[in-house]
């Protein structure tokens, strides 16, 4: 079992519990959880983070960046191709190396610190992107119905209509996020949709969208909740190529299964025909 780690679920009791019932059950460090893991004071935070996973070492898979993910999507799923094998090898030394940081090597506590100021100088750009998300969502909020508000707020049955519609409001969201890809220089085939990371992510921001939406809009969150939420559904983009995601936020949790039930009812992969 594989599963994606949330970096609020770095020091939760059930963590260890999770590792030490199996020596099969892997926890998958996405980039982002990275990042997150150096966040604030980063020799501190760092040590913090992986004080349970040091200890199971042979059950940390680590995936390569976003950037790599993007391109390798349209291509396979595999797990293996996903990971990054060199960093996975190697984290037992990692580990190692932030011990030896803490017992006062400097040149290793400065580059720590240094991946501490590159983390916070990357999740200020994610703030950016939060307002410009914020705005988009506001405006799609005008086009909804009254009614269609009330059975968003509800979480009613959909009626056939507005499934429709957010069908084909994910399809371009998709076809946004492919156009703007500094990796990609065209559309991907249709049948390579499905499995692409931009798609998944797409499908998870939508959801979450249409919480923002049935709370109110955008506008009744802080700007830092909104990048973190954004942030959150890189997460469960990634956790929908493994068994599942590890996260105490309850929110985050409900996406994932949305977004899992969409991917297999909304999306359905359609048999080859001969």
């Amino acid at each position: 079992m594989k599963k994606i780690i949330d970096a609020n679920y770095f020091q939760d009791a059930g963590l260890k519990q999770y590792l030490g019932s199996s020596k099969e059950h892997f926890v998958v460090f996405c980039d982002y959880a990275c990042m997150e893991s150096y966040k604030g004071n980063s020799l501190k935070s760092i040590s913090k983070s992986i004080e349970i996973v040091s200890n199971f070492a042979n059950q940390v898979i680590v995936l390569k960046g976003n950037r790599d993910l993007v391109s390798l999507t349209l291509m396979s799923v595999n797990h293996a191709q996903l990971e990054d094998s060199g960093q996975t090898k190697g984290f037992r030394d990692f580990c190692f190396g932030v011990h030896l940081a803490l017992s006062g090597n400097e040149s290793l506590k400065a580059q720590i610190i240094e991946k501490g100021i590159e983390a916070s100088a990357r999740f200020d750009t994610f703030r950016d992107d939060a307002a410009k998300v914020a705005k988009g969502i506001a405006e799609l909020r005008k086009s909804f119905t009254p009614e269609h508000l009330r059975v968003l707020r509800e979480r009613d049955f959909y009626p056939a209509d507005l499934l429709g519609r957010f069908k084909r409001e994910i399809l371009e969201i998709t076809a946004l996020l492919f156009s703007a890809h500094p990796d990609i220089d065209q559309m991907p085939q249709s049948e390579q949709v499905r499995d692409s990371y931009l798609f998944r992510f797409a499908v998870s921001t939508y959801i979450l969208a249409l919480r923002w939406i049935s709370d109110g809009g955008p506008a009744m969150v802080k700007l830092d909740k909104l990048r973190n939420d954004i942030v959150d559904m890189n997460y469960v983009a990634y956790a929908t190529y493994f068994d599942g995601l590890l996260s105490r936020d309850k929110k985050m949790n409900e996406i994932f299964q949305e977004t899992c039930f969409v991917l297999e009812n909304m999306f359905v992969v359609q048999p080859n025909r001969t």
